[in-house]
């Protein structure tokens, strides 16, 4: 390889890397909602997104018992967090629909723990 092209190969390969990391530039970007956990309710208890959005989805422990967040059908789950903790979950909306979510701490779900994504396009 010719002397005048290694530069020119570093500098292109440099500036593909500089675009990759520039925040927001190729990244997958997305927005993050909170959602509160007390006994025995998730407030709020739906939420609206748009298909294809990447969501980040904070839950926060607002009560005294320990809770978590399922989305029904799908293996994407919070941990099982103590009152005053949380823990988030990031996942891509699929086609339009509604996805359920719930506390699967024994009875939780049965008390009303539970709520729904509206997916639209």
């Amino acid at each position: 390889m010719s002397y005048l092209r290694r530069p020119l190969i570093r500098h292109v390969a440099g500036a593909l890397l500089a675009l990759m990391l520039a925040p927001g530039v190729l990244a997958q970007t997305g927005r993050t909602v909170e959602v509160r956990a007390s006994e025995f309710a998730f407030e709020p208890n739906q939420l609206r997104v748009e298909q294809d959005e990447t969501i980040t989805l904070k839950l926060v422990n607002a009560g005294s018992l320990s809770h978590n967040i399922h989305l029904a059908g799908a293996d994407i789950r919070t941990e099982t967090i103590q009152g005053g903790g949380s823990d988030t979950i990031t996942f891509t909306a699929g086609t339009d629909g509604i996805v359920s979510f719930f506390c699967n701490v024994p009875g939780h779900k049965q008390a009303g723990m539970e709520g729904e994504i509206v997916i639209e396009r």
